[in-house]
C-alpha cells in the first residue's frame, strides 16, 4: 500500500474517533459482539485509479496523481435499531469533518440513507468518497 493511502487511512481512524465510532479495517477485522454498545465503522478500500502523471519541477522525480476509492460502512448500536438520531448526526459530523480537512482532497462524496442490517441487527449508513493523492516515485537514469 502506497504511503499516501497510509496517511488517508491513519487520517480516517483519528476522525472516525473523533466522531465516536470505534474504527477496524475491512471487514475481517469485525467482531459486531465485542462492540455491541458502540458505533463502529469498517474502513474498506474500494479501489484506485491513475489520474495524472507529471515531472516535479526542477527535479528528476515524477509524480503521479491517484483517485483512491473508500466507503466507509457507518453502523449504529447493536439491538432494537433506536439509535438512528444518534448515528445521523454522528454521520453528517463526519462527513464534515472529512469535507473540511485541509489534508484530505475530496473530489466526490455520497452519504446513504440508514438501513436496517438483519445479521448485525444495527443500522447502517455508507460514506463513500474518492479522494485524490500524489505519489512521488524516483526515477533510475
Amino acid at each position: 500500500m502506497t504511503s499516501s493511502l497510509e496517511q488517508v487511512f491513519s487520517k480516517l481512524w483519528v476522525l472516525l474517533d473523533n466522531e465516536g465510532f470505534v474504527p477496524v479495517k475491512e471487514f475481517s477485522e469485525t467482531d459486531s459482539r465485542k462492540h455491541k454498545d458502540n458505533m463502529y465503522a469498517v474502513i474498506s478500500f474500494e479501489g484506485s485509479t491513475a489520474v495524472c502523471q507529471a515531472e516535479v519541477y526542477e527535479s528528476d522525480n515524477y509524480c503521479i496523481e491517484t483517485d483512491h476509492r473508500i466507503c466507509l460502512h457507518l453502523f449504529g448500536k447493536s439491538g432494537g435499531f433506536s439509535d438512528y438520531e444518534t448515528l445521523t448526526d454522528a454521520c453528517y459530523e463526519l462527513f464534515y469533518a472529512i469535507i473540511n480537512d485541509p489534508d484530505l482532497l475530496i473530489c466526490k462524496m455520497e452519504l446513504s440513507k440508514a438501513v436496517q442490517t438483519m445479521p448485525l441487527r444495527r443500522l447502517e449508513r455508507k460514506l463513500e468518497f474518492t479522494l485524490r493523492a500524489s505519489e512521488k516515485a524516483e526515477v533510475e537514469q
